[in-house]
């Protein structure tokens, strides 16, 4: 992993972190104030059935889906409780690798491994997780934390596929404020042209096909249904819980419990492929 840094997190390396310790989270409270965060198809089925998912542009000019956290800016988000507690169906993955996150660094396809020092969840307490261990290596918590964002980083790439083949067919435009969103809300959001959709030419629906493309177009627009629900929820004070369908939709049950919940999203990982 290279160094690099991205939005404020930092990257890993020996000489910044070597000797200190990062701890599990145990509240959801920093993702009260996401508007939305990118999901990869290897979660499509999971994420589309908790939250609208719309499209976003990306620096690079590419387009990469997002489930969308809140609807209207400045208005609690009716997944998080005050006391950080996450009320919604399904964690998306990138939730539940905090305080890491990852970039891409080099054409080899390499990726810096990043920390979010703001967190508060970075220590010099050894009763918490070490970064390194006493040669040098990443220890084995951390080890585990960059294997979850190889798997994250296959699935992206399929995902980054799908997205480049709907842009292509020249299926992506606008969205249309959802309820409860206003116009600024929505700028910046892309979403599936049904009539573009309907008309397309039969020869190309096989690629759309296989590249994945068809499959994250129906999520998405079956996604946004759920709009209703939040906007529901923010008119009632965001105390409104969806119920999850099973108990294996519910999200992860000890938020204190970090590796636990980076094992689950490998396999679900390895489940869909």
């Amino acid at each position: 992993m290279n160094a690099g840094t991205q939005n404020g997190h930092v990257a890993i390396s020996k000489e910044r972190h070597g000797g200190r310790f990062w701890r599990r989270f145990a509240s959801y409270g920093f993702a009260r104030d996401h508007h939305s965060v990118p999901i990869v198809l290897a979660e499509l089925d999971p994420a589309a059935s908790a939250f609208p998912i719309v499209f976003r542009a990306t620096a690079t000019g590419t387009v990469e889906p997002h489930a969308l956290l809140h609807l209207h800016a400045g208005e609690p988000s009716p997944f998080v409780t005050q006391d950080g507690t996450w009320r919604g169906t399904y964690v998306p993955s990138i939730l539940r690798a905090h305080p890491f996150a990852a970039s891409p660094a080099g054409a080899g396809g390499e990726m810096a491994l990043l920390v979010d020092e703001a967190s508060g969840l970075i220590t010099d307490d050894s009763r918490d997780e070490p970064f390194f261990d006493d040669s040098g290596a990443p220890s084995g918590a951390l080890e585990q934390v960059i294997a979850f964002f190889r798997t994250r980083a296959q699935s992206e790439l399929a995902t980054q596929t799908a997205c480049a083949a709907l842009q292509a067919a020249g299926l992506l435009r606008p969205l249309d404020p959802l309820p409860g969103m206003s116009e600024s809300d929505a700028a910046g959001c892309l979403a599936i042209d049904a009539g573009a959709l309907e008309a397309i030419d039969d020869t190309a629906l096989p690629g759309l096909w296989h590249s994945g493309a068809l499959r994250l177009a129906h999520a998405h627009r079956v996604s946004l249904c759920h709009a209703g629900w939040m906007a529901r929820a923010l008119r009632a004070g965001a105390d409104v819980t969806p119920r999850a369908p099973g108990p294996a939709a519910g999200p992860t049950a000890n938020l204190s419990s970090f590796l636990d919940a980076l094992a689950d999203a490998q396999d679900h990982d390895r489940g869909t492929r």
